[in-house]
């Protein structure tokens, strides 16, 4: 298994992503997440979903759940010690593997993409009235990186956390990858592109490379921070 990762500040002065990766008891956990109104709060939610599982690590729906729960109870209870802070959420996705098995989990926007044989097989559900209008059918998928309601979430940790989408339990082998990412890669980089940029690459760290560069390229000035973990098995 190879696990790679970029997280850039983008045109923002600050970086308010923060990406984690530990692995204890043969299972490797890897978690993404997006700070709202302060990077204090991604820094807690990926902080809070690894100590978690090093201290009680498991593979199952019911504690990837639990993991993130907590990094959820976290940030709610440092935002009440004082009223500026009431505001700060974070996005978060969770993958976890055990040797031939997966099980991934997300709130908010940041995603997870899994590839087989060098096409997408899975992508989580955002977390987002853009992506409720493409349920509704208002608008097309590829639509909700413009669309006026693509950062408005519709749950969040440490504010209004309205769920946890949980994938089932998949196989995995060498044809497998996953990306794991905030807002600020996908928004830039289509689903088509990540097929492209994947199938010219010779490994997990140029498709990485290759992404990052591009997106880099069709960022817009102050564009938003950036992360992404590319996982290949």
């Amino acid at each position: 298994m190879i696990v790679t990762w970029v997280s850039k500040a983008g045109g923002r002065p600050v970086n308010g992503d923060t990406v984690g990766k530990t692995r204890k008891n043969g299972i490797v956990c890897v978690a993404v997440a997006d700070g709202l109104g302060s990077e204090i709060a991604s820094e807690m939610a990926v902080n809070t979903v690894i100590n978690e599982f090093e201290n009680n690590p498991a593979f199952s729906e019911e504690r990837i759940k639990e993991y993130i729960n907590s990094a959820n109870e976290k940030i709610a209870g440092y935002a009440m010690t004082d009223p500026e802070l009431l505001h700060i959420s974070s996005t978060i996705a969770v993958l976890l593997i055990k040797g031939k098995k997966a099980i991934w989990a997300n709130v908010g926007d940041s995603r997870l993409y899994r590839f087989y044989d060098g096409m997408i097989a899975e992508v989580s559900e955002d977390h987002s009235m853009a992506f409720l209008d493409f349920v509704n059918g208002s608008i097309e998928y590829g639509d909700i990186r413009t669309d006026s309601n693509r950062n408005k979430l519709t749950s969040a940790l440490g504010v209004s956390m309205d769920g946890i989408n949980v994938s089932n339990i998949i196989p995995l082998d060498a044809q497998t990858s996953f990306l794991i990412c905030t807002d600020g890669l996908w928004e830039y980089i289509t689903e088509d592109e990540m097929e492209d940029i994947l199938g010219k690459s010779c490994d997990a760290r140029q498709w990485l490379r290759s992404m990052t560069e591009l997106r880099e390229e069709k960022a817009r000035e102050k564009s938003d921070n950036f992360s992404a973990v590319v996982v290949a098995m």
